[in-house]
């Protein structure tokens, strides 16, 4: 694999996708090229903010331009950033080709159907599933929050099935590499 030059691998998709999962192994990947990128998690950065985000549309909204500015930034001080967020607006999707140079957009796409059967997501996606006195999540994307996905993703990967997190970075990781 040759070096990769600075960019933003936009890695998209519902919540329990596998974004950070891939873009955790993809990173290992390139790293074991000698590449450093930057790893941005959209479940870590939030942890890290002074004042924790929320989660209607507006707040999300803002978190995600928040998430493209910071890539943006990043990428122009040479680095290859791989931002796993979800992120799904039209908009920020659309600013972020039209601002970022090497701007690759991956969308990890998993039927509603099938997050609902994965570990630990029964509750978050099916309010039918929660235990008496539970509060049911609210303004979960997917939901009752719109998801706006992806309209011109350069990678769409369907990652339930056969497809492992292992096969998603090899696809991404492959990209990446033909991408420049």
């Amino acid at each position: 694999m040759t070096a990769v030059e600075a960019g933003v691998v936009w890695i998209t998709g519902l919540s329990g996708t596998g974004k950070s999962t891939v873009a955790s192994i993809v990173s290992d990947r390139l790293t074991g090229t000698g590449c450093r990128p930057v790893v941005l998690d959209g479940d870590r950065l939030r942890r890290m903010m002074p004042t924790p985000p929320g989660y209607t549309g507006a707040e999300r909204r803002q978190v995600a331009e928040f998430y493209s500015r910071l890539a943006h930034e990043l990428a122009g001080q040479g680095h290859l950033v791989l931002c796993a967020t979800i992120s799904l607006f039209h908009d920020v999707q659309r600013w972020n080709r039209e601002n970022i140079d090497g701007y690759l957009e991956v969308w990890l796409r998993v039927p509603l159907a099938v997050l609902k059967d994965r570990a630990g997501r029964a509750a978050f996606y099916d309010h039918r599933s929660l235990g008496p006195g539970q509060a049911p999540l609210r303004n979960v994307v997917g939901v009752d929050e719109p998801a706006q996905f992806p309209s011109e993703a350069d990678l769409v990967i369907d990652n339930f099935g056969d497809t492992t997190a292992n096969d998603a970075s090899d696809r991404i990781v492959d990209a990446i590499t033909r991408w420049r």
